[in-house]
């Protein structure tokens, strides 16, 4: 048994886990751009001096945070611009314990050809990563500054330019000035995620919005991207006043004053009801070895994966807790495909599998182990002693876990991935559901799958070698695939038929 303050902060932690995914929104919304297809000139309003505030509201109107967005028009080496910024805070309490996340960017644009460069950065508490790109040709060269590193990153990016839009927290639409009705398709990328996708932006309707005590003329906008459809008001001079997100965030428009004034005692929220998913039917419980339930009310494309562990009929999930291995052979009797295998040991960005520091701490640990289970516990021994289980508002990073020593199911699980993968164990991450007897419910869970002639679900985050059955995997995949559990939020529905 976990003691109770151990216990305390493993429920802490799966929260903290669905706090860092609206993070992840709000930088993407609030602070980077759409891609446009074509070029065509930047918004006036960009190349206009600009200082707007909106506030960050929770459905029961309290306060948790605001977001400042500037622009500066800017002349470079000849080119017409502006230098946009945009600097967010957040505060949300969980469990007594406030958390406050710092965002800012800036970005130049040229009023031909779009984005130039960017940088932003985003601290909680000790955690610090900033993340800085520019445009050359069609290429899109980013470095990514994390525990002391420099990473560098680069990809090709379709279009010609690179345009300014809108969405969470900016105050400008780069489209067409569109009527009701009307519709227009974009292309859209995340630095922070590396993904593309296309962005729908239709009209809906012409509506009048109470702003700052007076009656304006707005359009509402529908914005789709990612699975994420947000709500957007926008004045006719293309100011963006309101914004309402599927996850219960509202940004609205908001005097200075407002917007950055102190929090106050009652400017708090543990958030329960929102990151809470309460199933129907029987009551799971942690440590249960088979569970099977019914998923419903997502769209028919967003499927949960599945496996030897992880099965499914009609909506109906049969989960079941692995058998430990007994011993698993240096060379798996099932071996991954190729592709497979690659991908379950490659380094990325943030998990550094690849970095001496990290392959050295795995060869320390496993002291000439060579059997593939053995070291898979061994790792997590490590890092479910070593790695203190502290909520964490931050992008996750292997090195930066290394060095700060603390963090939550994210941390927890880069950590040992980059660790596995530098030994030689193939590991992939899983991103889902576990059930909490300390908060009775569902809440968004990240843990390590690793393979040993089949794959094992593990949780150093909980501590269990052999992760239990309520464990619900809704994908799979690095940090450039989280954003698809967005989807999933606030749709779906769980009804537990069996437990045990």
């Amino acid at each position: 048994m976990l003691r109770r303050k151990s216990a305390q902060l493993i429920a802490l932690a799966i929260i903290v886990f669905w706090l860092a995914m609206m993070a992840l929104f709000v930088r993407r919304e609030g602070l980077l751009p759409f891609l446009g297809e074509s070029p065509r000139p930047l918004s006036r309003r960009i190349l206009e001096p600009m200082d707007t505030w909106m506030g960050v509201y929770l459905p029961n109107d309290t306060r948790i945070g605001f977001v400042n967005t500037t622009s500066t028009p800017d002349i470079r080496d000849g080119k017409v611009g502006a230098v946009v910024t945009v600097t967010a805070r957040l505060r949300v309490t969980l469990m007594a314990l406030p958390t406050d996340v710092f965002i800012a960017g800036s970005a130049w644009f040229t009023q031909v050809s779009g984005l130039s460069e960017f940088s932003f950065k985003v601290q909680s508490g000790d955690h610090f990563m900033r993340v800085v790109g520019a445009v050359d040709a069609d290429r899109l060269k980013l470095e990514i500054h994390t525990a002391g590193e420099v990473i560098p990153f680069e990809f090709s990016v379709p279009g010609e330019s690179l345009l300014l839009s809108g969405g969470m927290g900016t105050t400008t639409l780069n489209v067409p000035q569109l009527e009701p009705g009307q519709e227009v398709l974009i292309d859209a990328f995340d630095p922070m995620t590396f993904m593309m996708g296309k962005a729908r932006v239709k009209c809906i309707r012409e509506e009048p919005l109470e702003v700052l005590g007076r009656q304006v003329d707005t359009k509402l906008l529908m914005t789709s991207h990612s699975g994420i459809t947000s709500r957007v008001w926008v004045t006719h001079d293309e100011e963006i006043v309101r914004v309402e997100t599927p996850f219960g965030f509202t940004l609205r428009k908001a005097t200075a004053q407002e917007a950055f004034r102190p929090f106050g005692d009652d400017d708090s929220s543990i958030l329960l009801d929102t990151v809470a998913l309460q199933p129907t039917g029987k009551k799971p419980f942690r440590g249960a070895k088979r569970m099977t339930v019914r998923l419903s009310g997502t769209l028919p494309r967003h499927v949960p994966p599945t496996d030897s562990v992880q099965t499914a009929s009609d909506g109906v999930y049969t989960i079941a807790a692995s058998h430990e291995p007994a011993s698993a052979p240096a060379a798996p009797a099932k071996p991954l495909p190729d592709d497979a295998r690659r991908d379950a040991l490659e380094s990325d960005p943030f998990v550094q599998a690849d970095h001496e520091r990290i392959a050295g701490l795995a060869q320390d640990i496993l002291a000439g182990e060579a059997d593939p289970w053995r070291q898979a516990k061994r790792l997590y021994q490590w890092v479910f002693e070593k790695i203190r289980k502290e909520a964490v508002f931050s992008v996750p990073s292997a090195l930066e876990v290394l060095e700060t020593g603390e963090g939550d199911c994210n941390e927890h699980t880069v950590l040992y991935t980059a660790l596995a993968r530098a030994a030689g164990v193939p590991t992939r991450i899983a991103i889902g559901l576990v059930w909490s007897d300390e908060l009775g419910g569902f809440y968004y869970h990240a843990w390590p799958e690793v393979y040993v002639g089949h794959w094992v679900r593990m949780d150093p985050t909980l501590g269990q070698v052999i992760a239990d059955a309520t464990h619900i995997k809704l994908l799979e995949g690095n940090i450039e695939t989280w954003t698809q559990i967005i989807p999933y939020i606030g749709q779906l529905q769980i009804e537990v038929l069996s437990i045990e």
